[in-house]
Order: C-alpha cells, then sequence, then structure tokens
C-alpha cells in the first residue's frame, strides 16, 4: 500500500465574508434580542456596525442553551 502524501480533491472553503443569517431558536426571547443585534452590527452606516461583533453575535446565538437541548443531551 502505497503512502499518499496529497489530496485526492480539491478543498473548497467557505466565503469568509458571506455571513449568513444565523437562526435562533423558536420563541427564545435572549435569541430575538440577539439577532436584533447581529442585524444592527451587520448593517453598514448603521451606528453599532461591527462586522467581528456580528460574527461573535452568530455565534452567541448557535450556542445558546435551550431547555430542550439539555433534554436531548440527557
Amino acid at each position: 500500500m502505497a503512502l499518499e502524501t496529497t489530496m485526492r480533491d480539491p478543498v473548497e472553503l467557505s466565503d469568509p465574508l458571506e455571513c449568513t443569517e444565523p437562526h435562533p431558536a423558536p420563541g427564545c426571547d435572549v435569541c430575538g434580542a440577539l439577532l436584533r443585534q447581529w442585524h444592527q452590527a451587520k448593517e453598514v452606516g448603521s451606528p453599532a456596525y461591527d462586522p467581528s461583533h456580528a460574527t461573535d453575535l452568530a455565534v452567541e446565538i448557535k450556542r445558546h442553551p435551550h431547555a430542550w437541548q439539555k433534554e436531548k443531551r440527557s
């Protein structure tokens, strides 16, 4: 068996400048507030415009714990 030192298929990376809207949990007030902040941070010309903060908010929305997620892990 020969040792392969190269990849067979090319690597496809996502565009770091293309940011898709995060998906908050339905009915979660915290996720809703974070999403509103995300929209403000993404809007060019907004006083709250900050792409780095928008990324942080998207991660926070994704990681925000919910009771149904805790039950699912148990």
